[in-house]
Parts: structure tokens; sequence; C-alpha cells
């Protein structure tokens, strides 16, 4: 057996994700070895006695540019790597493979996977509740066959399901802007994953960067950011038609 040093990172704009990377953490016993990457992320090497377990939100089927941006700040030496999509109850698509895709050439080997569901960040009554008890009895199970793999001597590279070509996606029209509640105390700006708010005018956003996380509208103390109600109902609505039914995690070893 080899013990490694595990180290969670996560990047959760609304919390979601987080959830997860929480309940993993309690059930390895690594309480005290999450990161949040969610708006920024230091360099950082890892040797093959590290194991980098990464929980990540997924979009439109793929990941999160910033979240890519982050770990493009890491450097693995054959570490190990665990990746974890979490989604609102549609699909993961590409998001595993592309993110497995951007570690591989940083030293990283991908040793495991998951698919986990939380509620959706535009409409959360989708998959609200989750993961719930049943997600959660699955979880502790796999963490269990997980840690007895990451402590393998020479744990071998898996694959993950997607198409290399990988699932186009544009983004939302969803870009949050502030309204006259707005007291330009710029913890917005400060919090905004993509860096899309200006600090010096936090009630506009760079349309260009906005990635529709919806994260400001969640932190503001004023409730001044938003979108127009109709253009919020259209996406909520859209987006449930495409998350019916009862999705399940799915786990790669």
């Amino acid at each position: 057996m080899h013990p490694r040093n595990p180290h969670l990172y996560f990047f959760s704009p609304t919390g979601g994700t987080q959830r997860v990377a929480g309940l993993f953490a309690e059930n390895l016993n690594a309480a005290d070895a999450c990161t949040d990457i969610t708006v920024h992320a230091e360099a950082k090497t890892f040797s093959a006695d590290d194991c980098l377990l990464v929980f990540f939100p997924v979009y439109g089927g793929r990941v999160p540019g910033p979240c890519l941006a982050r770990m493009r700040a890491l450097r693995g030496t054959d570490t190990p790597a665990v990746l974890v999509a979490v989604f609102g109850n549609r699909a993961v698509d590409d998001a595993l493979l592309e993110m497995r895709d951007t570690l591989t050439p940083l030293g990283f080997r991908v040793i495991a996977a998951a698919e986990v569901i939380a509620p959706h960040s535009v409409n959360t009554d989708i998959a609200a509740g989750r993961p719930d008890a049943a997600d959660r009895a699955k979880i502790e199970g796999f963490c269990t066959q997980l840690a007895a793999r990451i402590a393998a001597d020479a744990p071998a590279e898996i694959a993950v399901p997607g198409d290399p070509d990988y699932r186009a996606y544009n983004g939302l029209p969803l870009k949050p802007t502030g309204g006259l509640r707005c007291i330009r105390c710029g913890l917005c700006a400060d919090n905004c994953p993509a860096g899309a708010i200006p600090k010096a005018a936090p009630q506009k956003v760079d349309k260009h960067k906005c990635i529709s996380c919806l994260r400001c509208i969640q932190i503001c103390p004023q409730s001044a950011r938003g979108v127009p109600l109709p253009l919020r109902l259209a996406a909520a609505a859209t987006v449930k038609k495409y998350c019916t039914g009862r999705k399940e995690p799915k786990f790669y070893l």
C-alpha cells in the first residue's frame, strides 16, 4: 500500500459542488484538505505521494473556463487524480473528458471519476435536496473503494466518457447587472469567478467574460443584482425541459 496525501479542490460558484466535495471529504477523513478555487488558485506542484481530487460543475456539458484556468496553475509528478463532475440533473456530456485532457499533460494520472447530481444553478427546483440520502449512501460506498484505490502502489489510469471534439456550448443569456439598490460595496466584483464585474463600476458586467453562474446574485447583500424576470423565467423553463426524470450518480474506477 502507498499512503497518499489527499488534496480536494473545488470550483463552486453557488455552493452545490462545495457540498459534494464536503461529502467526499467526510467519507475520506480529509475535512482539512479542501481548497476553494472558485475565485483564485495558487500555483502548486504535487508529488507522486499526493492525490488530487477535483470537484467542478458542469455547464452545458462542459467545464467552466475559469475552472480550467485554475487547473492550469497546477503541476503533477505522475500524481493520481480523481475527477468529480457535479451536474444539475441533465447530463455530464464531455466534462469529465475535458478535465482529464486538461490535467494529463500537466503531470496527473486520472485513476477514478464520478458524476454527482446537485440542484441546478438556474432553476434550483430541479434536483432540490440532492445529494439526498440515496446519493450519499452511494458516495459512501464509492469512497470506500476509492480510498483503497488511492492507496494502491500504482493505480492505473482509467477511461472516462465523452467526445474528444467536445460539445459546443456558448453559455446562457443570463448576465446579471446591478440595480438601484447597488451600494457599490464591491463584494460581487471580488467574488466573481470570471472576473467579469469591474471593481470601479460593480453595477455593470462584462458580458463576454460572464459565465452565468449567478454567484453575484446569490451573494449580493442588497439583493441588487439580477437579470430581467422574463429572461430568467424563460431560462428556467428551458433547462427544466431538459432536466426531467431522476438522474443517478455514476462512478468510474
